[in-house]
């Protein structure tokens, strides 16, 4: 396993990533918004997670998404939410 880094958009954002992949954490990095996945480099059974980040107050509909963290990019608050799809 290992810890890799994506930067993520506001909005949507989708990465290819290996099943069993675990997503630790969403902080700013240099201005941009960054998420880490722990993730197994060489399990080549992938899918698809699909990573959004929501303003507060804006509308969601998370029936489908996990949530993963909360960060701020000056006085903007950003709530990051993820769904795996096959």
């Amino acid at each position: 396993m290992r810890i890799f880094k994506y930067p993520i958009n506001i909005g949507k954002t989708d990465i290819g990533l290996p099943v069993g992949s675990y997503v630790l954490s969403v902080q700013m990095q240099n201005g941009q918004p960054c998420v880490w996945v722990m993730l197994d480099p060489d399990d080549e059974n992938k899918t698809v997670a699909t990573f959004e980040v929501v303003g507060t107050g804006h509308d969601i509909d998370r029936t489908d998404k996990g949530f993963v963290g909360t960060f701020q990019d000056g006085a903007f608050v950003w709530h990051l939410f993820v769904g795996i799809y096959k």
